[in-house]
């Protein structure tokens, strides 16, 4: 049975947004985590319960998520740097190691490749940003105007109708059918995912790059890759590990929407 833990709500003013985050547990090891899109900082709450005596959990709600408000048009890479770097003041440290999902392994390996002075180890579940077709690739260099309106093209109530269509005949997949009937049913969700979808050129990792730099910065990683993901290949492990000798691939029993959960079932065993 887990103990019951301390849990400190965080408040970061940014401008006019305020980004939120909780700090729990009194490990030594500071470890700041990103959800992924469309979550919460409180998936993390089962590393803080399970291992409170490893890590001082900094779980941060993203831009427009949880308890964090946004009042900026766009989101830039520059903004995670400054959050990682409130942290870092808060606990008066000079390092920490970082753990993201999805959308947050993306933003846990840009702030590696730009930030890497600042990080021990790095912790990454099906992260996203490593590996993505080249229609995807095109898409975030066309400029901004374009992307605004494929965005409307692709996203509106009429493609949410087209994919429940399309799921029922079996030519779309689960995965992008939940995620078109959760995110693209209201004006407010609507404008949330426009907003990430022009911000997410502007802190993708150049893997490449990245990968040369954890090898000359030794820092250690350990990626979760789920053997039945459907978003996240298997791949993108030995994409990013190649000629590594700090960097550990797990593979886990798991769909993408399953495996932060599975991991965490297991994140004792894991870490």
């Amino acid at each position: 049975m887990e103990d019951k833990i301390d849990i400190e709500d965080v408040f970061f003013r940014y401008g006019k947004s305020n980004i939120h985050a909780f700090k729990a547990g009194t490990g030594k090891e500071i470890l700041v985590a990103f959800h992924g899109y469309g979550e919460r900082s409180s998936m993390f709450l089962k590393v803080a319960k399970k291992l409170p005596e490893r890590f001082t959990l900094y779980a941060v709600d993203l831009p427009i998520h949880g308890g964090s408000t946004w009042r900026g048009k766009k989101i830039l890479g520059k903004d995670f740097i400054w959050i990682l770097r409130e942290i870092l003041k808060k606990e008066d440290a000079v390092r920490c190691s970082l753990m993201g999902f999805s959308l947050g392994g993306r933003i846990a390996l840009y702030l590696t490749e730009k930030v890497p002075h600042l990080v021990n180890h790095v912790y990454l579940i099906a992260p996203d940003g490593i590996v993505s077709s080249g229609w995807y690739r095109s898409i975030q260099k066309i400029p901004d105007w374009m992307k605004r309106g494929a965005f409307k093209l692709l996203v509106n109530k009429s493609t949410g109708k087209l994919a429940k269509r399309l799921y029922k005949r079996g030519w779309l997949n689960h995965h992008n059918f939940r995620f078109s009937e959760v995110h693209f049913s209201t004006r407010e969700k609507r404008r949330r995912l426009l907003i990430y979808w022009m911000a997410l050129g502007r802190f993708a990792p150049e893997w490449k790059k990245t990968r040369e730099i954890i090898k000359q910065n030794k820092i250690k990683m350990k990626i979760f890759l789920g053997t039945h993901d459907e978003v996240i290949p298997t791949t993108a492990g030995r994409i990013l590990t190649d000629g590594l000798d700090n960097a550990e691939v797990v593979f886990i029993s798991a769909n993408h929407r399953q495996m932060h959960r599975v991991f965490f079932k297991r994140v004792e065993q894991l870490l």
